[in-house]
């Protein structure tokens, strides 16, 4: 659940400051319409917006047009003064501290959590604090705790947040997201509490990050078992034999008077090897064993439809190929599973896609999981917690559980690499509210609750 945020004041005041970037008190909805505007490189009807303008309203029909010309030339001339790029805003929130964490040293503060957000107009869109985990927490000593609760008992305060660095958001809908440059809090009588200054944001060196971006790819495909993306059809079965155990393409050719998958490895061996449709893409699964994943052919016909879709209900995301509770079809043992998608090029296949499961040791949180995995490389990656659409019991349990658990885990979501093309090849988060799907080359989604092991849902494509 998002956490709605709310401004204690709305004072639309401009403030001189001694550095080139302006500084926006408390902006009202007018003006964030103005800045995103100019954010997104969107041209606004400036006619209409002045029909609703004050002062066009309180203009006689003698006057109007004058009116309407002035207030047009207003509004141009005032977006023509944005710069989001140094412009600073400076926002007035109210504040709790919650109960003394000593582990921590210091109060958690209400209005630092992964999903707190601060409406800022009619459209429903939304500004993040990018650096939340910087200021979630007023660091203080037991006895510093002590004096600060018996100063300001449960009372709330006022927080002076000052934001910079504002871009469109790559995974919440109608979502922007802020760094936090610093807080200030103070009591409703005005006796100011402390500041906290966060580190300054820098610049990511962009050959630093090709450079992450190609080890997180290398780690991925290497730890997955996979060839890259581009390999053909003739080349990645080579490569994958020695890899995996059972390999089954998902497109089925004629056998007899029945149809059987194309192409089929097990036992060490190639067991079926028909020429795929030429004009037509599928997929291969790799598996540990056979099970649930199998196309259904004319001589794969004892599993059930029901045994097929693994998920949380109707809707859910389907995790065929990656096995009930994302455990790879094999509950008891650490594994990994995969998904390649081939398409046709030059009069052969291409791989053009993947995903799969990863699954590693239990870690403190899915983020952590996620950083351990990747280590330096995960510096490359823009990342949230949220909430994907599995069900909870099988994924505690590595399994089809017989009781549904509920829709929902938290899983930690991060993406690297460029904008893909196309729709990106699977989704945990196609039925999370307020969620984007992460369209960039790469994307990984750790999932918490399961019992002894961190799934770890890879995405690549291009």
């Amino acid at each position: 659940m998002l956490k709605t945020l709310a401004l204690t004041t709305c004072l639309g005041l401009i403030l001189a400051t001694p550095s080139l970037a302006e500084t926006y008190t408390d902006p009202d909805a007018a003006w964030w319409g103005a800045f995103l505007e100019t954010l997104d490189g969107t041209a606004p009807d400036l006619k209409a917006l002045a029909l609703k303008d004050p002062e066009y309203l309180a203009a006689d029909e003698f006057s109007r047009d004058e009116a309407l010309a002035k207030v047009m030339a207003r509004l141009a001339a005032s977006r023509a003064t944005i710069d989001p790029a140094t412009a600073e805003v400076v926002l007035s929130i109210r504040a709790d501290f919650g109960d003394y964490d000593a582990a921590r040293g210091g109060f958690p503060v209400s209005i630092f959590t992964p999903t707190s957000r601060l409406p800022l107009d009619p459209r429903g869109r939304s500004l993040f604090f990018r650096n939340w985990q910087d200021v979630a927490l007023f660091p203080a000593t037991r006895d510093q705790g002590r004096a600060l609760r018996k100063k300001i008992g449960q009372d709330s305060l006022l927080a002076l947040v000052t934001v910079r660095d504002i871009r469109k958001s790559q995974t919440r809908s109608e979502g922007y997201e802020g760094h936090v440059a610093s807080v200030t809090y103070s009591t409703a009588r005005g006796s100011e509490i402390g500041q906290i200054t966060p580190p300054d944001v820098i610049a990511a060196d962009p050959a630093a990050m090709a450079a992450q971006t190609e080890a997180a790819r290398q780690k991925i495909l290497t730890a997955a078992g996979i060839p890259p993306l581009g390999t053909t059809w003739d080349a990645a079965k080579q490569q994958l034999q020695p890899l995996w155990p059972v390999m089954a393409s998902s497109d089925l050719v004629p056998w007899g008077n029945v149809r059987r998958v194309a192409y089929l490895w097990k036992d060490g061996a190639v067991q079926q090897n028909e020429a795929h449709d030429p004009a037509k893409g599928f997929r291969l699964y790799l598996q540990q064993r056979e099970g649930a994943w199998m196309p259904q052919d004319g001589e794969h016909i004892n599993v059930g439809v029901t045994d097929l879709l693994y998920g949380s209900g109707a809707g859910a995301v389907d995790t065929r190929g990656l096995g009930a509770g994302l455990a790879c079809y094999t509950p008891e043992a650490l594994d990994r599973c995969a998904v390649l998608i081939f398409e046709p090029k030059d009069g052969s296949h291409v791989l053009t896609g993947a995903y799969g499961v990863i699954e590693q040791r239990p870690a403190a949180s899915a983020e952590a999981a996620f950083k351990t995995f990747l280590g330096d490389a995960a510096g490359a990656f823009e990342g949230l917690a949220t909430i994907a659409d599995y069900d909870r019991e099988d994924i505690r349990q590595a399994r089809k559980a017989p009781v549904t658990g509920g829709r929902g885990v938290p899983t930690y979501a991060a993406g690297a690499g460029h904008p893909l093309t196309a729709n990106p090849p699977y989704d945990p988060l196609k039925n999370t509210t307020g969620i984007e799907p992460i369209r960039r080359e790469i994307a990984i989604y750790a999932v918490e609750g399961a019992e002894g092991r961190t799934p770890l849902v890879y995405v690549v494509g291009q």
